[in-house]
């Protein structure tokens, strides 16, 4: 396609770095931006120890503004971020030809909203999750009245914008790097080396946060009862629960032999992660049955699916239509402890029988969920002639 000569103007509520979670979503819409030759300009809001203003010129297609604020700072001074955000969003708007909010957050949708509205451009959002507590309703609301396009992850969002703001709406799904995301056996070796995990050992696996609607107890609470009838098994848990309102994860002193089948790894960046998932054989998302699970569609499933590795996944939300039970991965009750264990009990006693269903996830990921077949859907939405004609 040809080159869009004008720069997209990027807000987004976590920065380049903000290693699992929303960082990933970031990472794979700014590499479809490069391949589809657009001049990015990216301002971020992002959690910090401090109070700092960062720019970048991180490659010839994208300039990158953070503005790290402290975690601990009360929410009054938090709210004097986003004029700063808008200021700085100033610089750059006049030579924009569209304004990109990732989620219609008060950091990111917010600031996109009110230039694209005083500057008269056109307003897409990345619509991935139902409104966070941060973000007050007027706020959510106005943002997604106001879009242009609205891309949606799931179908329950794709209802609730069609429905509530009768916006334009384009379903695009989670993708993935998938050259980044396979499988690699030296990072195996190495990683299950430095953990201490025996090649004989099978490892069930979990990447991503502990906040409740994760559901990391419930596979805790499985994996518990499973070491009962399994001595070669171990559990991966990388993530992290200090945050407020996460899941308190935590095993008894007493728990002896528990405690050496866990192993807890803190947050990595989101390059690193394919390191630690090449040391798993099955992994999880244990998710329960909530509206922000409903209206989700997580990137660790296609992150794992496109590992190779056996999946089992919670059906709630979007992953439910993805996941082919027994074909290219394993759904679950949402929350069912008993479930999960019983799935998990079965893979483990078939491991042998199991390659299949891991090739299979891998396959059906490169089809649908890659950044190239992403990269196909986007070249229509930035055509010249269809940006006019929803503006």
């Amino acid at each position: 396609m040809s080159k869009l000569n004008n720069d997209l103007l990027y807000f987004a509520p976590c920065g380049m770095h903000d290693g699992i979670g929303g960082g990933g979503r970031l990472k794979n819409m700014i590499d479809i931006f490069k391949d589809l030759e657009l001049n990015v300009q990216l301002i971020s809001y992002s959690p910090g120890d401090y109070f700092k203003i960062k720019n970048e010129q991180i490659n010839p297609f994208l300039k990158s503004t953070t503005i790290n604020v402290p975690m601990g700072l009360p929410k009054l001074l938090k709210a004097f971020i986003i004029p700063l955000i808008i200021l700085h969003g100033l610089n750059y708007i006049s030579r924009s030809r569209i304004v990109f909010a990732l989620t219609p957050s008060v950091a990111s949708g917010f600031p996109a909203t009110v230039l694209a509205k005083i500057f008269n451009k056109p307003l897409f959002v990345d619509h991935m999750d139902v409104r966070d507590p941060e973000t007050p309703e007027f706020l959510y609301n106005n943002t997604l009245k106001n879009s242009t396009l609205t891309l949606v992850i799931s179908h329950f969002l794709e209802n609730e914008v069609k429905n509530k703001f009768q916006g334009n709406t384009f379903y695009l799904p989670i993708f993935i790097d998938t050259d980044v995301f396979q499988k690699n056996g030296n990072d195996r070796r190495k990683v299950r080396e430095k953990l201490g995990i025996k090649e004989s050992e099978i490892v069930i696996g979990y990447a991503g946060s502990f906040w409740y609607v994760e559901g990391v107890p419930v596979l805790l609470e499985s994996f518990r009862n499973l070491v009962k009838k399994h001595k070669n098994i171990r559990l991966i848990l990388l993530g992290s629960g200090r945050a407020p309102n996460l899941d308190t994860i935590s095993i008894s002193e007493d728990e002896t032999e528990l405690n050496e089948k866990v192993i807890f790894i803190p947050p990595q960046p989101y390059e690193q992660v394919p390191k630690f998932l090449s040391a798993c054989d099955i992994v999880c998302s244990p998710k329960v049955d909530c509206e922000v699970n409903r209206a989700a569609n997580p990137i660790k499933t296609y992150e794992y699916m496109s590992m190779g590795l056996i999946t089992v996944i919670s059906s709630v939300g979007e992953v439910a239509n993805v996941i082919k039970n027994g074909v290219n991965g394993f759904l679950v009750n949402p929350g069912d402890e008993k479930d999960l264990e019983n799935t998990l009990d079965f893979i483990i006693q078939n491991m042998g029988s199991m390659g299949e269903i891991g090739r299979q996830a891998r396959k059906d990921v490169i089809k649908n969920y890659s950044q190239r077949a992403a990269l196909k859907k986007m070249e229509n939405i930035f055509q010249q002639d269809f940006i006019n004609s929803i503006s």
